[in-house]
């Protein structure tokens, strides 16, 4: 009797230290924020117009913008909260 006690004393510890590494787990990766960048897109030959793409940081906003339009340059003009 005492063995399957401290057994399932020894699990019901195990899973709570587990549940609670996981939540944690799942805040940290939430807690990155999205923004807004507006970019100003020249083309070659074409006028300039602007576009926003949302990303976690200004590298990742550069090369979403890059991604989509590989043939112009793009500045960006201002972030914001989305």
């Amino acid at each position: 009797m005492k063995n399957k006690t401290t057994s399932l004393l020894s699990f019901t510890l195990l899973f709570f230290i587990f549940s609670f590494t996981f939540d944690n787990r799942v805040e940290e990766k939430n807690d990155k924020s999205v923004h807004c960048f507006e970019f100003r897109v020249t083309c070659q030959g074409k006028s300039g117009f602007y576009d926003t793409v949302q990303a976690s940081s200004w590298s990742e906003a550069t090369k979403k913008i890059n991604a989509k339009f590989p043939n112009c340059k793009a500045t960006q003009v201002k972030q914001k909260d989305c």
